[in-house]
């Protein structure tokens, strides 16, 4: 559930049902998700969720990938605790822990506040169940569990029982110096305490390795969870420095700012709460890529990068060449011989059928000059600049477009202009590929808060990607259809020809058009492809290139793929919907990502 899908479609849905079902729902999803084969990669396709190895951390000797981790009472139940851990979260809270179960709070969200109201923040199903629930799983992060006030006993029996998955453990009870010293012999592990319960700090400071500042502020009798404690942590965090030990905070995080300013001020890893429910699942991806920004320096010119730039550039140069073709002979001479047939033959026989495979190949002209564009762009300010989202849309995407040459053994022409042209751009492709398949993981970006035009945003990606996904459905259908019925309703209406007749005036013709027409689809599927996963993930705030390669790449091919049916007089509306449909994603797209993507 990305911030694009969360914010346009589910968020609405889920802040209309009660807090506790609509958590409850939430977490079966994704658990169902990840409980498929590989649905664990599938969340990763979606959110693209690893950080930069410039922002691990070491934390009371844990090794974590990223310094945001996601609070215990997000998932009390461990509902959908595999899922959450395959989100962009170097850790993951489990408490706090009782040895009996603690009901479910009384929960209200306060939408105006951007703050959950708790009756408690103690929900847990005890002990026990927790031990058989990561028994079950083989989470991939650290975990920190909080053990909720308890006796010296029952504290003991917790850490016996849970050790083995535990990194860290917190202790929300205040014990004495010489207690927690036989506590943290019993756990091997580090040990935190909770500062708003822990009272005698300066005696134990030695039996304790790090702080830990709990979410929640009391109002009356409830706790709320909100950016309302934000204050109240970075005054708690000047208060403990002076110790030199680690701090984590937990709660008050609603955008990358936030996290950024506790961990300038001296915290060493944070946790989100609410700002999960109210900025989205994407929240910790930012967090990173802020991060990662802040740190980070410049990468080298990556190799391979040109390599990668001049397979677009040749499949942009075919496609101009393919346009001036359809606009002019449309017929070369290898469709001729293969025909046996010439141009004049066949305006002969039907001046509407020349027409429609000039129709069909300015249409693949149009996607071919889009697709090499975007090729180009990926390769130059992506691949050139270390982004690893771009190399993997680029290879993505040419790995089809390649594979769409073996359509010929559906069709059964194989037509040597093709294979001489993927013979051309193949060795770049491979040269590309093979220079830069080490490039590092991790995205920045220098997003930090959560604007008007970060809002809008969501809704111009969403356009974007449903964009990219039809243009991929249309080429996976106009492909299916190119090798097996090759003509739809329309065609024929349009051709006033039936495919047998064509068919009967020369066996030929139906491969022919159906080499143009499964070509046609493939581009699409590439075309499609790149569009989606550009969006899906190379949308940050500023990336002028993205607003700019979306916007100019997708004119040629509208303007091709509508222009040429007004050419040639084929104008039936119903064909063209679909079209039509595509350019109204477009401009929603274009005119709704602009304040974001093109901020400086």
């Amino acid at each position: 559930m990305p911030d694009w899908s969360y914010h346009t479609f589910f968020k609405p849905l889920l802040f209309n049902l009660k807090p506790a079902k609509a958590r409850s729902i939430t977490l079966n999803m994704m658990n169902t998700l990840i409980s498929i084969p590989y649905g664990y990669r599938i969340i990763e396709f979606f959110g693209h969720m690893a950080s930069s190895p410039a922002i691990r951390k070491n934390v009371c000797g844990v090794e974590v990938e990223s310094p945001v981790g996601l609070s215990g009472q997000v998932d009390p139940k461990l509902q959908g605790i595999s899922a959450l851990s395959n989100l962009g979260f170097g850790y993951i809270e489990v408490g706090p822990i009782t040895i009996d179960p603690v009901h479910e709070p009384e929960i209200k969200l306060h939408q105006e506040y951007n703050t959950i109201e708790y009756s408690h923040l103690q929900e847990n199903t005890g002990f026990t169940h927790v031990e058989e629930v990561l028994s079950n799983r083989k989470l991939k992060i650290p975990v920190l569990f909080r053990i909720g006030e308890a006796s010296l006993q029952d504290t003991l029996k917790i850490i016996h029982k849970l050790k083995k998955y535990a990194d860290w453990f917190v202790l929300d009870t205040s014990f004495h110096a010489e207690t927690l010293a036989e506590i943290k012999e019993a756990a091997g592990k580090p040990i935190l305490v909770n500062v708003e319960k822990q009272h005698e700090i300066d005696h134990s400071i030695e039996w304790i390795d790090g702080f830990y500042i709990p979410e929640g502020k009391k109002v009356e009798q409830s706790n709320h969870v909100g950016p309302l404690e934000l204050d109240h942590h970075l005054e708690r965090i000047h208060q403990l420095q002076s110790y030199e030990k680690s701090i984590i905070v937990s709660g008050g995080i609603h955008e990358p700012a936030d996290a950024i300013t506790l961990m300038g001020a001296g915290a060493d890893l944070v946790q989100i709460h609410s700002g999960f429910i109210f900025s989205g699942p994407g929240l910790p991806k930012r967090i990173n890529e802020a991060l990662t920004y802040e740190v980070k320096q410049k990468q080298p010119t990556q190799p391979g990068w040109l390599a990668s730039f001049l397979m677009g550039l040749g499949v942009f140069i075919a496609g101009i060449i393919a346009t001036f073709v359809g606009l002019t002979d449309v017929i070369l001479s290898p469709d001729e011989r293969f025909l046996g047939m010439t141009k004049q033959e066949i305006q002969h026989f039907s001046d509407h059928l020349f027409k429609f495979m000039s129709h069909d190949r300015i249409s693949l002209a149009g996607v071919m000059i889009s697709a090499g564009f975007l090729y180009m762009m990926l390769a130059y300010h992506g691949i050139r600049n270390g982004s690893h989202w771009a190399r993997k849309v680029f290879y993505i995407a040419a790995t089809l477009g390649f594979l769409n040459f073996f359509y010929f053994i559906g069709f059964g022409y194989l037509d040597p202009i093709h294979l001489l042209y993927n013979g051309l751009i193949l060795p770049f492709f491979l040269y590309g590929f093979i220079k830069t398949r080490n490039m590092p993981l991790g995205s920045e970006g220098s997003n930090t808060r959560n604007t008007t035009a970060w809002r809008k945003s969501q809704f111009g990606q969403t356009m974007f990607i449903i964009l990219g996904g039809a243009f991929l459905t249309a080429g996976i259908v106009i492909s299916y259809i190119g090798m097996t019925d090759v003509f739809v309703k329309e065609d024929l209406g349009f051709l006033e020809l039936d495919p047998e007749h064509i068919h009967d005036h020369n066996q030929q013709f139906i491969s022919l058009i159906a080499h143009d027409r499964a070509g046609f689809g493939g581009a699409l599927i590439s075309a499609g492809i790149m569009i989606a996963l550009i969006a899906m993930w190379g949308y940050r705030e500023g990336e002028e290139w993205i607003w700019w390669t979306l916007t100019l790449g997708g004119i040629p091919g509208f303007a091709a793929g509508i222009g040429i049916h007004y050419h040639i007089g084929y104008v039936d509306q119903y064909h063209l919907a679909p079209a039509y449909f595509a350019v109204l994603l477009y401009v929603l797209g274009v005119v709704y990502s602009y304040p974001y993507l093109m901020k400086r």
